[in-house]
């Protein structure tokens, strides 16, 4: 799952996905909140299809069977509020949204996702790039960590660090995915404002997985391809990066109707402490399901390394309809971020994406935090990421290679995936 992030206190919190702003703090009708003060006795039980989340992509009536995330280049050294970013809806069903010449589609494993990576020599069976990764997590015994607080970060000795990467779908050969790692105090200290970087990398806890992260996407067209129930096999495409930095800019493009959403990657919203680096934000309209009751929240982080819509609580003014499972019961679910866990009651909401009117109605939400779901079980372990500041996003669009949280499959088994599912009464 996604969301790796990594603490860092001189000069910013390097959350992967900050938010605010979009929402006020008032509480709604359906147990809006922080999640405390409330004891209920909780039991894991298997959802269907139906009942998880959803990737809310999936859901819209065209261009729904991926995603292309189109960031602009930045500098070595940084920037500032990078602009022109999009997140384009549908893969080839449009005419702006085909596979580029010179992109490479590279089939992933049908359970996870995954293609192959090599990094330095070694193979790691878990490759993916994700959007919800503020860095490149790797492993590479050669380059320091970052001295405390900052060891999330690598801080190499030298100025940069050439690190050469392939990619390897089930249907490829090794595609070139080089890039250059930077040292983090270094580029922090000497551009406190920027909110980008290309050349951030961090050690992955995870000895089989390559995380290429947002700082990969820059300068870039990244496509995720989902699974569905006419294609077995997700995937990712990209262009080969041999020399990083030297690439020409695909064409991104335009922002509105029918299809393209506007990516910020900017600090997060006013009040958000520690500020958000490398973290592509949409906004998203909710509505109670068939009302015209709505609210448009801003600073949603966009992540292709997990699937479903949610939401902070203390941002959503609504008052959204629990979902429930086949014996009436409220549904609750607790998902195991790379780097935290979140809990919270799930809704249901009409959604629409405000600048390309992209829609789709009786979508599954995770309300994070909802006081309507108690406190966490025991079971839900990991550092709480249940209000903004934790979570670092007024919400998270989840919007990864498989149409739904457990997988297509079908139901979602407790205690076998990160996302869990709960009924709680008391």
């Amino acid at each position: 799952m996604s969301k790796l992030s990594a603490l860092v206190l001189i000069p910013v919190l390097l959350a992967a996905g900050c938010g605010g702003g979009g929402g006020s703090s008032t509480t709604g009708g359906n147990g809006n909140g922080n999640g405390t003060g409330n004891t209920l006795a909780c039991t894991a039980e298997s959802v269907s299809l139906a009942e998880q989340l959803q990737n809310p992509v999936a859901l819209f009536t065209t261009d729904n069977n991926g995603v292309i995330l189109e960031l602009p280049p930045v500098a070595s050294t940084g920037a500032t509020d990078p602009t022109g970013g999009v997140l384009v809806f549908g893969i080839g069903t449009e005419s702006n949204n085909g596979i580029a010449t010179g992109v490479t589609k590279l089939d992933g494993d049908p359970s996870t996702g995954n293609v192959t990576a090599t990094l330095n020599g070694k193979s790691y069976p878990n490759g993916y790039f994700d959007s919800g990764s503020n860095a490149n997590f790797i492993t590479d015994s050669a380059l320091a960590v970052c001295p405390s607080p900052n060891q999330g970060f690598y801080c190499p000795t030298t100025a940069s660090v050439a690190e050469n990467a392939t990619m390897q779908g089930t249907n490829t050969s090794p595609i070139q995915a080089n890039f250059n790692v930077e040292n983090a105090i270094t580029l922090f200290d000497d551009n406190t404002s920027a909110t980008a970087f290309n050349d951030l990398a961090g050690p992955n806890s995870d000895s089989m997985a390559l995380d290429l992260g947002l700082p990969f996407f820059f300068g870039q067209n990244i496509y995720t391809g989902f699974e569905s129930p006419t294609n077995a096999t997700p995937y990712f495409g990209f262009e080969a990066v041999s020399t990083p930095g030297t690439n020409i800019q695909p064409t991104i493009a335009t922002a509105g109707p029918p299809n393209v959403e506007p990516l910020v990657v900017d600090s997060g919203p006013s009040g958000l402490n520690p500020a958000a680096v490398n973290t592509p934000f949409v906004s998203v309209t909710v509505c109670v399901p068939g009302t015209s009751d709505c609210q448009t929240i801003d600073h949603i982080e966009v992540d292709t390394g997990s699937v479903g819509l949610r939401l902070i609580a203390s941002v959503v003014t609504l008052a959204l309809p629990a979902e429930k499972d086949a014996s009436n019961n409220p549904l609750a679910e607790c998902l195991q971020f790379a780097d935290g866990t979140s809990w919270g009651s799930v809704v249901t909401a009409d959604i629409t994406m405000p600048k390309s009117g992209k829609a789709a109605k009786g979508v599954n939400v995770q309300l994070i935090g909802a006081s309507a779901a108690g406190s966490p079980p025991s079971a839900c372990t990991g550092t709480a990421e249940n209000s903004v500041n934790s979570f670092g996003a007024n919400g998270i669009m989840g919007v990864g290679p498989f149409s739904n949280d457990c997988n297509i499959s079908g139901d979602c088994a407790p205690g076998v995936q990160s996302a869990n599912y709960y009924f709680c009464t008391g």
